[in-house]
């Protein structure tokens, strides 16, 4: 008995310790929840470039006009998600803040920056390129082989176009064609395709010759692609080039 006692007795005694260790922990705890709150977040501001117009001044709802160098001003402006741009004079080291934009025009020794393209004005000078789109690919059938054509959009608007064997038909493999095997690579531009076609011997090798047609790629009709195609003799070189034929008129049928 007087065993279990003494272990009630320092059992009783520990938990007030535990308990003020635990409250003590908890302020902390606390403390710092409030510290790390308090603090600025990284990244809150826009994630939007700011655009940019070199010689620029602006009109619209004007917030605030102060002394600060150009790239204080531009911090400034790009932290607050008020502010939909500014512009700044050199000659007197002036910053003006704005909470809307409605005009610009040329100031010789200023600049200006805008969270959206300014109506009515020219081009900002940092205006990020268009996305271009996808590549993509379909499915035709050529003179009883399967084709995939591939097209690479371009930043000219014009595209890339390859066409290649997906499952050539049997004559073909006697010939060294295989899956993959490119039949047409040239450029599709304003619905003109145009470029080389490749005709495969097993004794003669590949030769290309030029080709061409109209492809619409969002009408699934079949099209052509047409060129006069070579005529090699038995020394492999060419004898004479004709206009008719398969090789000269290559049909493609939508799969």
């Amino acid at each position: 008995m007087t065993g279990d006692s003494a272990a009630s007795r320092k059992s009783a005694d520990t938990r007030p310790r535990c308990g003020a260790a635990f409250r003590a922990m908890l302020r902390v705890l606390t403390w710092l929840l409030f510290v790390a709150a308090s603090l600025p977040m990284s990244g809150t501001a826009s994630a939007q470039q700011l655009l940019e117009y070199p010689e620029t001044v602006l009109s619209g709802d004007l917030s605030a006009e102060l002394p600060n160098p150009l790239e204080r001003c531009r911090r400034l402006c790009y932290e607050r998600s008020g502010c939909a741009g500014f512009d700044h004079a050199s000659a007197t080291n002036t910053c003006r803040m704005f909470t809307s934009v409605t005009s610009a025009r040329l100031s010789r020794g200023s600049f200006a920056s805008t969270r959206q393209a300014v109506s009515g004005y020219h081009a900002p000078v940092n205006l990020p390129p268009p996305l271009l789109p996808q590549p993509s690919q379909s499915a035709w059938l050529h003179n009883g082989s399967v084709m995939v054509l591939h097209q690479k959009p371009k930043e000219d608007g014009s595209s890339e176009i390859e066409i290649v064997y997906d499952v050539p038909k049997n004559q073909l493999l006697k010939v060294g064609i295989r899956p993959g095997s490119t039949l047409f690579k040239g450029t599709l531009a304003d619905g003109s395709l145009f470029g080389n076609a490749r005709l495969t011997s097993s004794r003669c090798g590949i030769i290309q010759y030029e080709v061409q047609g109209v492809f619409d790629p969002l009408s699934l009709v079949p099209f052509f692609l047409r060129g006069a195609a070579p005529k090699r003799g038995r020394d492999c070189n060419i004898e004479s080039w004709s206009t008719t034929g398969e090789n000269a008129n290559l049909r493609f049928d939508p799969q």
